[in-house]
């Protein structure tokens, strides 16, 4: 089959956006993710809109929440509908019942989108073997993934076991999100690495970086904060998300993700 698409880069958490009408999403993303020559770590399938009241829509490989997604298609959209100038677009992602506003400088190549708050905060007590002490680890459950916070970096060959631990315990505990994260991170070095669970797709890679687990560190980092705007740099492999937390009398009134993101030329990819 052939498919046309963009590839988005926000962070070198290298996105495709499918343009192609795809009726097994699941099986088209599997192949897309298998083709070395992309590199790309997540899929999402454009559905434009049918009557001029409709909105721009992503509909994420298995129907997860992405902010990295969203702030690419954002920036695609604006540049499919010709515009030049900084704009604010509302369009529609997976994942989230309302539309989603992202700000868009397309001469720039910036994109910055509004995130969903929390729906919830929970802790959970994660011990990764029977013979060693465990600690309890925050949980941020948004509307289309939930991301676990694991105040430590393992070594590489561990962050796969590490990652299936946390996954089993949120399992047990928790209910089953589209998508689970799990976001390393070394205080000290001021560095994050997620891992990303797929269910539909039975995938998990671990991201160059992640928007919605930006968002989530953003959150936990300014717990504290009572009142103002508070920004953030979440160093990841792939580069630095810009998060912005607004407070007011300690309950969270704004968040977003921000930076960077070069969109390539529609190419064409051909699969069996």
């Amino acid at each position: 089959m052939q498919y046309e698409l963009v590839v988005a880069n926000p962070a070198n958490n290298i996105t495709l956006l499918v343009l192609t009408p795809v009726e097994d999403r699941s099986k088209a993303a599997c192949l897309l993710l298998n083709d070395p020559t992309l590199r790309a770590e997540q899929v999402g399938f454009v559905v434009p809109p049918l009557t001029p009241q409709d909105l721009w829509r992503l509909e994420m490989m298995g129907g997860e929440f992405c902010g990295n997604a969203a702030r690419s298609f954002g920036l695609f959209v604006a540049r499919t509908l010709g515009y030049t100038a900084p704009v604010e677009l509302p369009i529609r992602i997976s994942g989230m019942q309302d539309p989603l506003f992202v700000k868009v400088n397309p001469d720039a190549g910036t994109a910055e989108a509004a995130m969903p708050h929390p729906l919830g905060r929970d802790t959970l007590f994660f011990k990764i073997a029977p013979d060693l002490p465990g600690f309890l680890v925050p949980v941020y459950r948004f509307e289309g993934i939930t991301h676990v916070i694991i105040p430590s970096i393992p070594p590489l060959n561990q962050r796969t076991p590490w990652f299936h631990a946390v996954k089993a315990q949120v399992e047990q505990t928790l209910s089953t999100p589209p998508a689970l994260g799990v976001l390393f991170y070394d205080k000290a070095q001021d560095l994050m690495i997620p891992g990303v669970y797929v269910y539909a797709t039975d995938s998990l890679v671990f991201e160059s970086s992640c928007g919605s687990g930006s968002a989530a560190l953003g959150v936990w980092q300014y717990e504290a904060l009572l009142e103002g705007e508070a920004l953030c740099r979440v160093a990841q492999p792939g580069g630095v998300i810009e998060v912005r937390v607004g407070k007011h009398h300690g309950a969270l009134q704004s968040l977003s993700i921000g930076g960077h993101v070069s969109l390539g030329e529609r190419i064409h990819i051909f699969t069996e």
